[in-house]
């Protein structure tokens, strides 16, 4: 069984056990930023890429630390920095998790270009000082002909993110794909069916996706 995950940051001992074929389907950059004189007790970082492309990490020592999914965290923990996240990867489950821990301080968001505004948007309406700071960018190829065979042969494609899949369906698909298509969260699969287009929830961070996906096939 042939498949194939679009995420930029894919573990690879996860490709060599579960024999997932990792195709990105965009470049990741980070881009210059500058940090505002506030003193923020709370730093959220919405991605892994945000992690990366984020320097000054003195400034976040003994702040309360939120990510959006168990991946995040765990590469936080690469680097001895301790987060919250939510059992469930996603906005709406971080939503939660902020609101049972607020303790009335600022908020720093970490993210990248066009990133998603949904905790940004929840804690400004609810009357909390929070800013946001863009460290990357993610940009589309020149070309996709190098990788279109491998997508014509996949028998499942993966896509953590609505951007991989814009760029999929744009660039890649056409009427002769016969991949069945994967959204690792609700809101992901909801873009897809806007294309007319089935898929199905996985389990992303579970210990055995490819059995995951092979038991919806």
């Amino acid at each position: 069984m042939n498949i194939i995950d679009t995420s930029s940051r894919r573990s690879a001992d996860k490709d060599c056990k579960e024999s997932i074929i990792n195709i990105p389907l965009f470049d990741t950059k980070g881009v210059e930023y500058s940090l505002s004189a506030n003193e923020y007790t709370n730093i959220i970082f919405q991605s892994i890429t945000s992690v990366d492309f984020f320097r000054d990490y003195k400034m976040i020592k003994d702040k309360n630390i939120f990510c959006m999914g168990k991946a995040t965290q765990s590469y936080l923990a690469k680097k001895n920095i301790e987060s919250i996240c939510p059992n469930f990867p996603g906005s709406q489950e971080l939503k939660k998790v902020i609101f049972n821990n607020k303790n009335g301080g600022n908020y720093l968001i970490v993210k990248g270009e066009k990133g998603l505004n949904d905790i940004f948007n929840f804690l400004n309406t609810s009357g909390e000082n929070v800013e946001e700071v863009i460290c990357y960018k993610r940009t589309k190829y020149a070309s996709y002909d190098h990788i279109k065979r491998d997508f014509m042969r996949a028998d499942a494609i993966i896509f953590p993110s609505t951007f991989a899949f814009d760029i999929f369906f744009e660039e890649i698909y056409s009427s002769k794909t016969k991949a069945k298509l994967f959204g690792i969260s609700d809101r992901i699969n909801a873009h897809i069916a806007s294309f007319g287009l089935s898929s199905y929830f996985v389990d992303y961070f579970s210990d055995d996706i490819r059995e995951s996906i092979k038991s919806t096939t």
